[in-house]
């Protein structure tokens, strides 16, 4: 974990990926919702509504994480920790329609009286590959080059294992 960005992964924020984002329900039990969101190299912003239970959980504890998935390579992905640090009104739903523009699509708002703008000031990022954090990763090539140096035949030299 790390409080910067790993420039790994930026170009996983870069694209329009779908964000998996987590919030705490009132009850302190999880909700999670598939989003769009831009980002801006500072900042994460997401459209929401005033009506819906993810705006009640915004107000209640505004600790919330998302994760993106390289749509190529599932097992590449980063985890955004971060706080809520403004919520604005898009009473045209002029940011909800740019969303729509990035992700391929061009939209109606009909409810654009309850819009609004969720910005997400990240506090830390999680990079993954392969299924490993950068450290799971070192860790297990150099398990990987010590059993090959122990001549383990199921072991290679470049840290993928033969069988």
């Amino acid at each position: 974990m790390t409080s910067t960005l790993p420039a790994t992964h930026a170009d996983l924020l870069d694209k329009p990926t779908f964000a998996h984002l987590a919030t705490v329900r009132p009850d302190g039990s999880p909700q999670t919702s598939v989003m769009w969101f831009a980002w801006d190299g500072k900042w994460a912003r997401f459209t929401h509504t005033t009506t819906r239970q993810k705006f009640r959980n915004f107000e209640h504890e505004p600790r919330v994480s998302f994760s993106v998935a390289d749509p190529a390579n599932p097992y590449r992905f980063l985890e955004i920790r971060g706080v809520v640090e403004s919520i604005e009104p898009d009473p045209d739903g002029e940011f909800y329609r740019t969303l729509g523009r990035r992700y391929g699509m061009e939209m109606t708002v009909l409810d654009a009286d309850v819009r609004v703008i969720v910005t997400v000031r990240p506090t830390s990022f999680v990079a993954v590959d392969s299924g490993m954090t950068a450290a799971e990763l070192l860790a297990y090539k150099a398990t990987i080059r010590t059993a090959a140096a122990a001549g383990d035949p199921s072991a290679s030299s470049d840290g993928v294992s033969a069988g």
